[in-house]
């Protein structure tokens, strides 16, 4: 695979890593293509899903797929973004929120859980393209680079709260622990089918003692 894989022709341009990405609003048309394309992805590989599977979906013109879309990738990359983008939502519970760390961070991991747990297969397609590209590609980056810097914030106002130890930077430890719960849930719960409940219970649980547990003095 050479090159960067193209984007939708009616996206927005990727934003900065600094600016709060967005998706460009979707018609009817579009939504049924995307929808086509998540339903033929939970039914096998991705290597069977095809342009032209993609439109008898739909019920749509192979002419009207590449209106909107380049090619299939363009199509796998705003599958992927939306995930995203759903994901970085999800958890403004506690990336937003003022309140008690541990309840806003439950709830935030759990509808977090909840959307890695309906976009299984658009998640581990993610995994093998990032896998084959050897890089993070350029149009999901935004969307990653977000959830970090959600976490980051959060962490920090906590720590100027003085809620959390700052002996640890808080950008450190937000790209710490969003490794870790982007590395368990893919394969504890997409790949493995293990209860969601647990894996909310015991990534709210090594996140809070992470970020919230005193500072050992004596280290």
């Amino acid at each position: 695979m050479s090159g960067s894989p193209p984007t939708s022709k009616h996206a927005d341009s990727p934003p900065s890593a600094d600016a709060s990405p967005t998706l460009a609003p979707r018609n009817a048309t579009e939504d049924a293509i995307l929808e086509a394309a998540r339903e033929l992805l939970s039914e096998g590989a991705h290597e069977q899903v095809t342009i032209d599977t993609i439109a008898r979906r739909a019920f749509v013109s192979r002419t009207t797929v590449y209106f909107y879309f380049e090619n299939k990738r363009a199509v796998m990359d705003r599958l992927i973004q939306q995930a995203f983008s759903d994901m970085d939502d999800a958890a403004s519970p506690y990336f937003e929120g003022a309140g008690d760390p541990r309840m806003e961070l439950a709830l935030g991991l759990a509808r977090f859980v909840g959307v890695v747990n309906r976009n299984g297969p658009i998640l581990m397609l993610a995994a093998h393209l990032y896998g084959e590209d050897e890089h993070m590609p350029s149009q999901w980056e935004p969307y990653v680079n977000r959830f970090i810097a959600g976490a980051e914030a959060r962490i920090a106002r906590d720590q100027l709260r003085g809620l959390a130890p700052d002996d640890i930077p808080a950008r450190v430890a937000a790209q710490a622990l969003c490794a870790m719960v982007e590395r368990h849930l893919t394969i504890e719960v997409i790949r493995n089918g293990r209860d969601i409940r647990e894996a909310v219970r015991q990534l709210t649980e090594l996140w809070f003692r992470a970020v919230y547990a005193p500072a050992d003095k004596t280290a």
